[in-house]
């Protein structure tokens, strides 16, 4: 009996940014398999500019991605369709389909800019054994918020007459700084003008 301890890379194109394509991927053996599909934005620097739609042999897979939208711009976004093929069938989520031995990968343009892909691994084995992208850090608050405690406004000291003490007004205090040498006042060179004429 075979022990299958993880899964197994068994197709992977990761030679260029594709576009608008319909990949065949030959899989005739029955099992649980995952596609998996690597994207990253790195032309449009705002979300709603590439908005498409993925199929695995006619049938919707992935609807609406937005790659800026889920990761930002230049940033490195993975999507995972698992499927079983069993008896001449393919099995996606709750959808049954007839399978003739080979899977076809759709990336179906909409209103928007063209779909794009960066790369398709095919894994055999459940969507739980294949290894996945880190998620992302979080940005963290640039400022760093300290606790902060509410006193009352200093009340004026007021004299028996009720009349209201002012403080001075707080001048800024003066630097002393050591004297700069005025680079100006130098008088013992004297500077020409001299011109020279290539002629």
């Amino acid at each position: 009996m075979q022990q299958r301890l993880a899964c197994h890379l068994l197709v992977i194109h990761y030679n260029k940014e594709l576009y608008s394509l319909s990949s065949g991927i030959n899989a005739e053996y029955g099992g649980e398999y995952v596609i998996n599909l690597k994207f990253s934005e790195v032309y449009f620097r705002s979300s709603n500019q590439k908005v498409f739609d993925v199929r695995l042999n006619n049938q919707p897979v992935i609807v609406g991605l937005d790659i800026f939208s889920k990761v930002g711009y230049g940033t490195a976004h993975d999507e995972y369709v698992s499927f079983k093929i069993q008896d001449s069938s393919l099995l996606i989520g709750d959808y049954k389909l007839a399978f003739d031995g080979n899977l076809h990968l759709e990336f179906v343009k909409t209103p928007y800019d063209n779909p794009k892909i960066n790369a398709i691994v095919l894994y055999e084995g459940k969507l739980e054994e294949v290894p996945k992208l880190p998620p992302l850090p979080q940005e963290e608050d640039e400022i760093i918020q300290e606790d902060i405690i509410e006193e009352e406004p200093a009340k004026p000291d007021v004299l028996q007459d009720r009349t209201v003490q002012q403080q001075p007004p707080v001048q800024p205090k003066k630097v002393s700084r050591p004297k700069k040498a005025n680079p100006y006042e130098d008088t013992s060179a004297q500077y020409w003008p001299i011109l020279i004429s290539i002629g």
